[in-house]
């Protein structure tokens, strides 16, 4: 069986629809998935850098980028590499100010129970 890892620009089509013809080769890949014919791979450095986009490029608000991201999450078709800790960073992103990078941060600390050392003051108000 053929495993494709999806990049950044694949995600971001699917999301977005912002360029058709791609988002629908994505969808269709997707649904090649659902049907077990090939896997798909998404690992964590693309889920945070399509979180990053879609925050800073497309200038999607927090909830917009919550629900997207929530939605990946969610496909059962995605082999998505740390799914737990991406679905608890992105639900720390939406309750709160901190940018998404430092939410994964935040909560990869907590999983090696590692104190955050940090000058930026949104993150260490939401520190221990």
């Amino acid at each position: 069986m053929i495993i494709y890892t999806l990049d950044t620009n694949c995600l971001l089509r699917y999301l977005t629809r912002d360029i058709p013809t791609q988002a629908k080769k994505v969808r269709n890949l997707m649904s090649t998935a659902k049907k077990h014919q090939v896997r798909l791979s998404v690992c964590e450095p693309i889920f945070i850098e399509t979180a990053v986009m879609l925050k800073n490029y497309f200038k999607y608000d927090r909830d917009k980028v919550f629900l997207l991201l929530s939605d990946l999450l969610a496909a059962p078709e995605l082999e998505i590499e740390n799914r737990d800790r991406l679905a608890k960073a992105t639900v720390l992103y939406h309750e709160t100010s901190v940018d998404f990078t430092d939410c994964i941060l935040l909560i990869y600390a907590q999983t090696q129970r590692y104190k955050v050392f940090t000058f930026d003051s949104k993150l260490a108000q939401i520190t221990d």
